[in-house]
């Protein structure tokens, strides 16, 4: 029924859900009944989110405790020679890397309901078995099998979200999950292992694994779900594809989107793992740099929902991350090169820079691909090599963030700004190029995009 409703429904798809206008249930036709759609996504909100944003919650507990941990004499209580530190988090960082691609294949072949929760239980129970490791060795193995079952949950968390959403409406939802990494790394005190694993069987049981065939929602919230993605997304049967999967990887266009998160990835590494060794050259006190954390990480939690709501709200995602990484840019910049040590009052300053941008477009690039990928094979297979390659960027990151160049840390900063630069340089040839064959598409020059096959009247996402 939603194809032979496809054509009818464009026109209203393609503007907001919020700026719809009311109308009857007629499902013959192909008309959205307004009401209907808000109870849906209501609904949808109200189920989904909060507990995508507690699994990230955990996540990021468990993932960012290291650079905390650094602050406070964790190489003196373990022995850990120079660099090791830096060893610990590149050995992470490989698997981190480069298991994201299978996880969003086993997420599309066996469901990301089922997917998440059990990642939840590996990673819960690594991090539980964490509190015997007393050596190198013991620390190592552990955050390398950290790296393995943790590196699946974000690709696959935003591509069960595009099961649900319509592309005005997914980026402030990716990052309304998104913020509760920096509400983890402010209260990083919790109790993290104990609480994944039952968040992980709570999970199980509550995370839909569509519309179609859940509880919660009405017949008339499932025929309005069905419509509503019609237009955007490609409807594939169950059986599950090789072909569909992997063919995204022989585009162009998907490699560009892994240079951007390449370029973002080593500034998020770089705040995920430095921030408190950062702030610390502010202060001489451990316990204040940790908390020195908190006020940058909760405004730039913020920052990313207002972004990412201006993003779907006028459906630009490269202004909105070039804009962002601009800002965070200039922070690692001054940083790098300007005496902090004795201006304290400006070099704080500059960590609200950092976390205002940093991370912005690590929620936005992903939506971007996802809003112009019509096929649900291909979109978890380009969530998973974007995420993969933002990961990766770690490796450089760890590298670049030297014990003799401690306190200042000035190469590791630059080398943040510089790959930051290198991201924008890629999201400005995505936003010409998609921006030039929209216009061919309006002027009628060409019909499809080779290799790229959308229905009739489609649009890229800027």
């Amino acid at each position: 029924m939603a194809k032979n409703l496809v054509a009818t429904l464009r026109p209203s798809l393609d503007n907001s859900v919020e700026t719809s206008t009311p109308r009857d249930i007629d499902f013959h036709h192909g008309i959205l009944d307004k009401t209907v759609q808000k109870h849906l996504v209501r609904k949808l909100d109200f189920i989904i989110l909060p507990i995508l944003a507690i699994i990230y919650f955990t996540h990021s507990l468990d993932r960012a405790n290291l650079g905390n941990a650094k602050t406070d004499g964790f190489e003196a209580d373990i022995g850990l020679k120079p660099n090791q530190y830096s060893l610990i988090l590149v050995l992470f960082y490989i698997p981190y890397g480069t298991f994201n691609i299978p996880a969003t294949i086993l997420a599309r072949r066996f469901n990301p309901a089922v997917v998440i929760p059990v990642l939840m239980l590996c990673w819960g129970a690594i991090s539980l078995g964490s509190m015997a490791v007393h050596d190198f060795g013991g620390i190592l193995a552990a955050r390398i099998l950290l790296g393995c079952v943790e590196a699946g949950f974000f690709p696959s968390a935003i591509f069960y979200l595009t099961m649900f959403y319509t592309r005005q409406e997914i980026a402030k939802r990716i990052s309304l999950f998104y913020m509760m990494g920096f509400v983890a790394n402010a209260y990083l005190f919790l109790i993290e292992g104990s609480l994944t694993i039952f968040l992980a069987i709570l999970a199980f049981i509550l995370l839909p694994r569509d519309v179609q065939h859940s509880r919660y929602f009405s017949k008339d919230e499932k025929e309005c779900s069905k419509i509503r993605l019609a237009a955007t997304s490609e409807e594939e049967t169950g059986k599950f594809s090789w072909s569909a999967t992997l063919k995204p990887l022989l585009q162009w266009q998907t490699w560009l989107y892994a240079a951007m998160a390449l370029g973002y990835g080593v500034a998020c590494a770089s705040i995920s793992n430095f921030l408190p060794t950062i702030i610390k050259r502010l202060t001489n006190d451990s316990i204040r740099a940790n908390l020195f954390t908190i006020g940058p990480n909760l405004s730039g939690g913020l920052c990313i929902v207002l972004v990412c709501w201006i993003s779907d709200r006028y459906q630009q995602r490269a202004l909105c991350a070039i804009g962002a990484t601009l800002v965070s840019m200039v922070g690692f910049i001054v940083l790098g090169t300007a005496d902090l040590v004795h201006h304290t009052g400006a070099g704080y300053f500059c960590t609200f820079l950092l976390t205002f941008g940093t991370f912005t477009p690590a929620v936005v690039v992903p939506a971007w691909l996802s809003s112009n990928q019509i096929s649900i094979s291909g979109r978890a297979t380009q969530l998973g090599l974007v995420a993969g390659m933002q990961n990766i960027a770690g490796i450089i990151s760890s590298e670049a963030f030297r014990t003799q160049d401690a306190p200042v840390y000035a190469p590791a900063l630059i080398v943040s700004a510089c790959f930051q630069a290198f991201m924008i340089l890629a999201a400005t040839a995505a936003f010409v190029y998609y921006r030039s064959i929209n216009r061919k598409l309006s002027r009628g020059e060409i019909v499809f995009v080779e290799g790229r096959e959308c229905p009739p009247g489609f649009r890229f996402v800027l």
